[in-house]
């Protein structure tokens, strides 16, 4: 998840096009069962990542600010993703994109990851995909009460993620699966190594 990443937005055909959502749950022995498995492994990587930036919490300080807790939340990084899993109306790939966004304003930010702000800077990602990739959803007031945040902080984190995001939230369809094809290489590995996947 570091600087070598760079995402391809020109393609404005969104992977949750109905036809995609068919794909998806379709093809590559049933990828929309085996994305339920990925949810651990990104936990994992993210997690990791935090675990690597214990020591490097005050990169960016400007940028970061309206993400950072006062205090590590007390839930882990696996239960939270999937507690907003299990309580929205979306699909389990979202946390895929979720990943995604992470990756492309670390890269393009320079932000380091930890466990003072990976929750607020996962749920303004998960919020923001859901809202943009899928016609019924929630409001924000659910969604702050899902995340454990004020809904006027959940309404400002939303804002500023999609500052930082440039306000790009398509993902074409090569992307997605760049990333879907290493998570599956992931599936029965352990996560030992940093993660680093070069999207060209």
């Amino acid at each position: 998840m570091e600087e070598n990443l760079s995402s391809d937005y020109s393609s404005r055909n969104s992977i949750y096009s109905t036809e995609n959502i068919q794909y998806l749950k379709t093809s590559n022995d049933s990828i929309y069962e085996k994305s339920v498995s990925f949810t651990k492994i990104i936990s994992e990587i993210l997690t990791d990542i935090c675990e690597e930036n214990k020591s490097n919490l005050d990169t960016k300080v400007l940028l970061l600010k309206p993400f950072v807790s006062k205090k590590i939340p007390p839930i882990s990084i696996k239960d939270y993703i999937e507690r907003l899993l299990k309580y929205s109306k979306t699909f389990n790939e979202i946390i895929i994109i979720v990943l995604i966004y992470l990756d492309t304003i670390c890269a393009k930010h320079k932000l380091n990851l930890n466990y003072y702000n990976i929750h607020k800077f996962i749920f303004a990602a998960f919020v923001s995909a859901i809202k943009f990739y899928q016609d019924d959803y929630y409001s924000i007031n659910y969604y702050s009460k899902l995340g454990g945040i004020p809904k006027k902080e959940a309404t400002k984190l939303e804002y500023e993620f999609m500052s930082l995001i440039d306000f790009k939230l398509f993902i074409n369809q090569k992307l997605y699966e760049k990333y879907y094809n290493y998570l599956s290489s992931l599936e029965n590995d352990d996560i030992d190594d940093e993660f680093d996947i070069e999207v060209n």
